[in-house]
């Protein structure tokens, strides 16, 4: 089957392909993001822009398709989001620049955080799918792991951001590179805070294996 990761992400793209026995190809969606906010619980903001995301990958292939350019089978997007240790209404995405991803380390040092990630399939004529764009349907699911950061010191922090490894990583970190050394998975699967839902990942194997 033609799979389509519809994210700029390698760390989702390398995940999926240790799972899953098929070819993979991974392509951002040219539409911009809902934007984060402050005072809206992560949990639904993740939900949100999750389901935004699948709108836009239904309505851009949809578009492509017509233009004679063959659609994948299966497209999956997903959103993760970290939420902060003290606020659970301030959400912290990918920094964008060393400052922002030092100031995120900094408030997760030494604490106990949630990461949140909402996932959707998006399959055409399905019905068990729900209708979002033309043929296409999806199920979405949402889930969260807690993580939890031993205390930096001030040289951990700085080799965190000279490695470049907060880049495209939502809190600044990844817990599969240079932060694991430095976290504890307290609860939940892996796979959460890498960027799926695990219950979506179960549902893809169901579909591809």
């Amino acid at each position: 089957m033609r799979v389509l990761l519809a994210s700029a992400s390698k760390r989702r793209l390398s995940c999926l392909k240790e799972i899953l026995d098929c070819e993979i190809k991974a392509q951002p969606l040219l539409s911009d993001e809902k934007n984060m906010i402050n005072g809206e619980s992560v949990e639904l903001q993740v939900n949100e822009i999750c389901l935004s995301k699948a709108k836009f990958a239904a309505i851009e292939w949809d578009i492509i398709e017509k233009e004679g350019i063959d659609a994948p089978e299966i497209i999956i997007v997903s959103d993760t989001i970290v939420e902060d240790p003290d606020n659970y209404l301030n959400p912290m995405g990918q920094p964008k620049n060393k400052l922002e991803a030092t100031n995120m380390l900094l408030r997760l040092s030494g604490k106990r955080h949630k990461v949140w990630s909402s996932t959707a399939i998006l399959i055409k004529s399905n019905e068990k799918y729900l209708p979002i764009h033309g043929k296409w349907g999806y199920q979405k699911w949402t889930s969260h792991s807690i993580v939890e950061f031993e205390q930096l010191t001030n040289e951990d922090i700085i080799a965190l951001i000279q490695n470049e490894s907060w880049y495209g990583k939502a809190g600044g970190y990844d817990l599969a590179g240079e932060a694991k050394k430095h976290t504890k998975l307290i609860q939940g699967d892996e796979l959460t805070v890498l960027g799926f839902a695990f219950e979506s990942i179960e549902e893809l194997k169901r579909i591809l294996i």
